[in-house]
Order: structure tokens, then C-alpha cells, then sequence
């Protein structure tokens, strides 16, 4: 007799456990080839996407991920609302909240008296850029839920997004009041405060983050002094943070010690050197007598918001001559940040926005500043195109610019800390080291910010920076 037939769910769920025990072994990129064809041979099985999606955004592919959890919402089977709420709930974590609002929504229409269900739908439409329908649907999750933590501090969230930080900041109160230990709802309290002027509270409450710390017997640094001592400055969060935050390095408490090493991405090793700074690679093995988190410093130092004056211009190379540039002549551009950035579809632009610059400003030389794909198609050879292959040789070609115009994204950090003009465009909510108001910032005395007038007016923006551009070519 012939064996019997395998089916392919049972090739499948072989397959997977397969790659799991790769996994467990630390080969990952062998686990999520079999994880892959585990979910080609059954694509009904949603768990299979899931257990996909996990492994991709655990490597770090966040975009990779999406995609697997897109094609699930295509071709796996959700026999009930406990799997689509499981699928809605990945795709809201990888980003793509706009694809879980079918999810949802479906899920409320099956439980309208379910407060999770409502608050996970309002969610998902301010993922989805929609913070006005999501507020209208709070209103059932609010009324089913009105003392829980979390539908509260989804309150929070959404009122944040409509600009309404004194509001956010009363629900975030609420929900910090029913549940104090609640880390993730104290950090988003850190960014209402620093919206609203309140940096000191700001840096205390960002303390509640998960701050990294080396594998040593280094102490944590808490500003004891560090005469004859060494301090080891822990990179942490995006590059943008790296660059913003490295000019607290300059401060006296910090330069007391008999050395500081400071950690960061991999691709900034060789700009930080080059600007006289000892630098190493995230996770590079460093002994020193203390370490300290970068974001931690304000705190340490107990600066507040009152730290200007010093560390302008930190990146560079030691005793550069200071930068006089007028009238502006060579302007480089940059309409998009990373992708997989959760809030990139707010902060980034389409390219042709941007680059109508070009045509009413036919006497300025524009440079292409772009990392990764924007909008290709608008690239032409009249464009000249920067060569960024790291952080170092993004830096050399910004030191070429008269200005630099950019949304909101590490390069426009990396503007501000070589004391490069650059003028930052905003969406109506920014992020909050900008403040809720304002065209200057204390950050940058060389940055100066364009803000939407309304929720995704990138046209309006575009229209002032042109006008501020024909008066800076006239300088």
C-alpha cells in the first residue's frame, strides 16, 4: 500500500516547527525561510502569517512584515472575531493601522457593547491618520469603559493627534492615576509635557522608557563626579536622537571624565570620530567606570530646557572655521524619512510637492539629498544626487549646502548639530522636541520650522518656504 497523502497544512505546520527550532538555535534567516514556505504551502493558516510577521519584525525588517501581515488579511482564513481582532492587532503593531480598520470593524459590528473592541477600532483609525473619526468613536469605548487605564489612555493618544495636548495630558492623568506603573502611558505624558513647555517633567517622565545598559560592572552615572574616571554614553533610539542628544556630551559634568566613549549605530561610527569623539558600535564591548543612558543626560545634568548657549555646532571636525553662508545658492532637499517609521505616513511627503521648488526657483542649484526611494519618478538628470553611502559622507555633502530643506528625519538633526542652515517641515502635530508652536527651536539656532496650517497641508507649507527662500536668495 502507498503511504498516505501529507496534507498541506501538516507539510506547513512541519515546516514551522522546523523553523522554530532554527530559531532556538540562533540561526533566524534559516528559521524565516521555513517560517516562509510554511505559510506558501498553507496561506489559509493565519497563525502561520503571524509567527512569519513576528520573526521579519524581530530581525528588524518592519516592512517586510507588513507585507506578510497584508497578505494574510488577503488569503487567511478568520473564522472568527478572536482571530481578526489577533490580525488587526499585529497590523496595528507593524504600522499599518489603515489595513486594520476592516479588521475592527468588523469586530464592533459582532461586539458593539465591548469597550476593547470600540477602543481597538478608534485606534486603528488614528493609525490610519484619521483622529477625527477615531475621537467619534471613543465616545462608545468611553461610555462602555470609563474607568479603564487603557481605554483612557487611548483617549489620551487620539486627542494628542488633534492637536489637543491640555486634553491629552487630562486623560493621560486619568489613566496614570488608575494605573501608576504603566511605563508606556508615562513616557507619552513625557511628550505631552514637552509639548507643553514642561521639559524638566518631560525628562523625568521619560526615565520610565527601557533604557539600555552595557554588559560590564559599569555603574549607572546619576552626576557624582567623574574626575579620573571613565563614562561609557549609550546610544539609544533612533539616529536623530543620536545626533539631537550628543551635544550634552559637550557639557563640563560629562567632559570632567578621564574618558568618554560613546556607543551608537553603526553607520555614525566613522562621523563621530571624525568629529574627535571616541565612538564605537552599539553593543561593542566597552569597560568603564560608569555608563549613562544618551536620552538620561538632560536629566543627569539636570539642564531642563535651559541649555543653550553651549554645544552649537557639535558634529564636525574639531576647530572647523564657523560657516558664513549668504546668499543661499545650493539647496538640497529631502521630502521623505524611513519608511518603516510608525508615524512616517504623517511626517513624510510626496516628492512632487516638494520639488515644484525647482521650477520657481530656476537660478538655485538643488541636490537630491534623498536616502532610499522617493517618488522616483521625479528624479531627472538635471538633479545633482549626493553620495550618502553612511553618516559621514552625508555629512561632507551637507557641508557643500547653502541650506538644507527637509521633513522631519535624522539628516535634519545632523543639519543642525554641523551648524548647516536647514529649515524642518512639520505636520500640524509634530514630534515633541518641536514644541506645539513657533518657526525657531532651541535645538538648532540655524533651523528654522514650517509648520502645517492643517492636518496634511503640505501644498500651504511648500508655498511659504518658497516665498522664504526668494527673500534668503536675495541675502
Amino acid at each position: 500500500m502507498s503511504a498516505p497523502a501529507v496534507s498541506a497544512e501538516s507539510m506547513a505546520i512541519a515546516l514551522c516547527a522546523d523553523g522554530a527550532a532554527r530559531a532556538d538555535a540562533g540561526d533566524m534567516t534559516a528559521a524565516i525561510e521555513r517560517y516562509q514556505r510554511a505559510v506558501d504551502t498553507a496561506p489559509t493558516l493565519l497563525d502561520l502569517h503571524l509567527i512569519l510577521a513576528n520573526a521579519q519584525h524581530l530581525r528588524g525588517d518592519v516592512l517586510t512584515a507588513r507585507a506578510t501581515l497584508r497578505r494574510a488579511l488577503k488569503c487567511a482564513a478568520r473564522p472568527d472575531v478572536t482571530s481578526e481582532f489577533t490580525l488587526g492587532k499585529a497590523l496595528v503593531d507593524a504600522g499599518a493601522g489603515a489595513d486594520a480598520v476592516p479588521c475592527f470593524r468588523r469586530v464592533h459590528a459582532e461586539r458593539p457593547d465591548d469597550a476593547a473592541a470600540a477602543s481597538a477600532l478608534a485606534s486603528a483609525l488614528r493609525e490610519a491618520q484619521q483622529p477625527e473619526k477615531a475621537w467619534t468613536g471613543m465616545q462608545a469605548a468611553l461610555r462602555l469603559a470609563p474607568t479603564d487605564p487603557v481605554v483612557l489612555f487611548t483617549a489620551a493618544m487620539i486627542r494628542h493627534d488633534l492637536a489637543d495636548y491640555a486634553g491629552a495630558m487630562r486623560w493621560c492623568q486619568r489613566s496614570l492615576d488608575l494605573r501608576p506603573d504603566a511605563p508606556g502611558v508615562t513616557i507619552f505624558r513625557g511628550y505631552l509635557r514637552h509639548l507643553l513647555g514642561d521639559a524638566a517633567g518631560g525628562w523625568h517622565d521619560f526615565e520610565a522608557r527601557p533604557r539600555p545598559r552595557p554588559d560590564t560592572a559599569a555603574a549607572l552615572w546619576t552626576g557624582e563626579s567623574l574626575e579620573g574616571r571613565s563614562l561609557l554614553v549609550i546610544g539609544e533610539q533612533g539616529v536623530g536622537d543620536q545626533f539631537q542628544f550628543l551635544r550634552f556630551v559637550q557639557h563640563p559634568m560629562v567632559q570632567a571624565a578621564s574618558r568618554v566613549v560613546i556607543s551608537c549605530q553603526p553607520d555614525a561610527v566613522s562621523l563621530l570620530r571624525a568629529s574627535g569623539y571616541t565612538a564605537v558600535a552599539r553593543d561593542t564591548a566597552v569597560f568603564t567606570d560608569f555608563h549613562v543612558p544618551l536620552l538620561s543626560l538632560p536629566l543627569v545634568l539636570g539642564e531642563g530646557a535651559d541649555w543653550r548657549g553651549w554645544g552649537d555646532a557639535y558634529l564636525g571636525a574639531p576647530g572647523a572655521a564657523p560657516r558664513t553662508v549668504s546668499p543661499v545658492k545650493r539647496v538640497g532637499l529631502v521630502c521623505a524619512g524611513n519608511p518603516a517609521h510608525r508615524n512616517d505616513a504623517a511626517r513624510s511627503m510626496p516628492s512632487s510637492i516638494l520639488h515644484v521648488l525647482r521650477h520657481s526657483h530656476p537660478g538655485l542649484q538643488f541636490v537630491d539629498m534623498q536616502h532610499g526611494v522617493c517618488d522616483t519618478e521625479q528624479r531627472t538628470a538635471q538633479w545633482e544626487r549626493a553620495v550618502c553611502t553612511d553618516w559621514n559622507s552625508t555629512a561632507e555633502s551637507l557641508r557643500t549646502l547653502d541650506l538644507l530643506i527637509t521633513v522631519d528625519t535624522g539628516i535634519a538633526h545632523l543639519a543642525g548639530a554641523l551648524g548647516v542652515p536647514v529649515w524642518i517641515l512639520l505636520p500640524l502635530v509634530p514630534d515633541w522636541r518641536w514644541g506645539a508652536s513657533g518657526n525657531r527651536t532651541a535645538w538648532y539656532p540655524v533651523a528654522r520650522l514650517f509648520r502645517q496650517p492643517t492636518r496634511g497641508d503640505w501644498s500651504r507649507v511648500v508655498t511659504n518656504v518658497s516665498a522664504a527662500l526668494s527673500a534668503a536668495t536675495l541675502g
